[in-house]
């Protein structure tokens, strides 16, 4: 019975003591308040090379530890920059009584309200003194968990006719914070250009203080149903994921993306697409440089590289790209050109284009730019009538009678092209089929779809047996000589005109009799 009296008067004891102590421990928190505020603004002075206000702190000790702020703004050294570098509307700190007095304080947890960071343009001193910046620094505080909600990224660019990258971070989580060591994220932020939602996971840091572009960052991302309409000219939902590591001036990035109904403004229809890519980009500006692509239009392949890059007075960013199809299907490059319940034509293609494409409110048509070459093997037209006109045209050119049977038609063709501002040239382009070829130059204008070649048709036939003999041919014996040329037994100028769907042929004879 004693002994369970002294027990209770040693508990009763050690809580008052307990009490006196926390007691003691608040007082002197709250006493130290404006301590406390002179050493937040020293630290982050300090550790983050700024120059910082705080608006408001007030301290509370029960039952936790809270610190609250209003009105926080730091803004770099030598920043010219006016808008500060971190404002943060409204923050409050929780930790443990203890955590205040150990020597690196530690805090539980920060939650940050109207958090806005604005990246700086990285200048040529930036570089070189984030070069012998030191990886790590150490830091007297460290917060078990930080959370930012509604926060705003700004990357300034360092041409100023330029317009500020900004991404809405709905939420945003760091843990292990400190200016010494990588903290774990996740964030889920929208991307404005495509429109939609990125899910990112990684770290970030240490912090390097005198170039924060310099900071380090690494982690996985998801981009889902992306809206390509917000890119004027182009449309589809597509989806990506992927990895990226370095630093916030230059990122590395490989992933995939996945668009299956990819549709550009020039007639064509939705075609299924995927990618294969690997990119670098460059945070501060926003501009993307991409290393290589390996895509997929249906079931033909392209390799692309090349960049997209943001100009100066203009907003938006111009794609310039080098593409290549080595071996490809010709009908999944029409779909994209022409809208038709089936393909106007099937075969292989090979293609090498330069393609250009500035911003702006004008349809595709209007702002693609391209310049290169293809050919096109064992090319069939799909129209049954287009086919029997280039059997009718084959059986002429050699000489061979009407409805005698030639099977289906497959030619070759091959050029150099060249298209601005809704108009396609071509040069030197060759059309090949039995016992004839056709050279052309001349131009297909996109929006009326109003063809204009003008070449000549080379027959292995003269033209007299090129009428299948009869009256006909024999009234033309005498003209053979005219037309028989190059080795060729007739090479005849010719002209086409009018629409795509019923294209007019005619001579010109003016060439023939000079």
């Amino acid at each position: 019975m004693l002994s369970r009296h002294r027990k209770l008067i040693r508990w009763t004891i050690g809580s008052a003591a307990g009490v006196l102590v926390g007691l003691w421990i608040a007082v002197l928190l709250v006493s130290r308040a404006p301590i406390l505020r002179e050493r937040l603004v020293q630290t982050l002075n300090d550790k983050l090379d700024a120059d910082v206000e705080l608006g408001s702190l007030e301290v509370r000790t029960f039952p936790l530890l809270r610190i609250h702020g209003d009105e926080l703004k730091l803004r770099l050294k030598g920043q010219t920059n006016p808008a500060p570098f971190i404002e943060v509307r409204h923050f409050e700190v929780t930790g443990g009584l203890f955590g205040m007095l150990r020597r690196q304080r530690r805090f539980n947890s920060v939650e940050l309200e109207g958090l806005r960071i604005t990246i700086p343009p990285r200048s040529d001193h930036d570089k070189e003194s984030g070069s012998k910046a030191a990886a790590t620094m150490s830091g007297p505080a460290v917060i078990d968990h930080l959370e930012a909600k509604d926060a705003q990224l700004i990357i300034q660019p360092k041409d100023s006719r330029k317009e500020p990258k900004i991404f809405a971070i709905h939420n945003l989580a760091l843990d292990t914070v400190g200016f010494d060591r990588a903290m774990p994220f996740v964030a889920t932020l929208t991307n404005a250009i495509p429109k939609g939602e990125i899910a990112a996971t990684g770290s970030f840091g240490p912090w390097v203080a005198r170039d924060p572009g310099s900071t380090p960052l690494n982690g996985q991302y998801n981009f889902n149903r992306a809206d390509l309409n917000t890119i004027e000219g182009i449309s589809g939902t597509l989806k990506s994921a992927g990895a990226f590591t370095g630093a916030l001036s230059e990122i590395d990035v490989r992933g995939t993306t996945s668009t299956p109904d990819f549709q550009i403004d020039i007639g064509g229809e939705p075609v299924p697409l995927t990618t294969r890519f690997h990119a670098v980009v460059d945070g501060t500006n926003g501009d993307t440089y991409l290393k290589r692509v390996d895509a997929m239009l249906r079931d033909t392949p392209i390799t692309v590289q090349g960049a997209i890059v943001s100009q100066p007075n203009v907003k938006g960013r111009t794609v310039r790209v080098d593409a290549t199809i080595s071996d490809g299907r010709l009908e999944d490059v029409l779909r994209l050109a022409v809208s038709a319940p089936r393909p106007v034509m099937l075969g292989r293609i090979g293609l090498q284009t330069s393609l250009t494409l500035p911003p702006g409110k004008g349809r595709v048509v209007d702002r693609l730019r391209l310049k290169g070459r293809f050919a096109l093997a064992r090319a069939q037209f799909t129209d049954a009538g287009v086919q029997e006109q280039l059997a009718s045209l084959s059986r002429r050119a050699q000489g061979m009678k009407e409805g005698e049977p030639v099977g289906r038609i497959a030619s070759n063709m091959r050029g150099t092209f060249e298209m601005q501002g809704g108009v396609l040239r071509f040069d030197a382009l060759r059309f090949d089929l039995p016992g004839a070829v056709v050279e052309l130059s001349g131009r297909y204008t996109l929006r009326s779809q109003l063809v204009d070649f003008t070449g000549t048709l080379g027959m292995d036939a003269t033209v007299s047996k090129a009428m299948g003999g009869g009256i006909k041919g024999f009234l033309l014996k005498p003209f053979d000589p005219l037309f028989r040329k190059k080795g060729k037994g007739a090479l005849i100028p010719i002209t086409i005109k009018g629409s795509r769907e019923q294209p007019k042929f005619g001579v010109k004879w003016g060439k023939v009799f000079k």
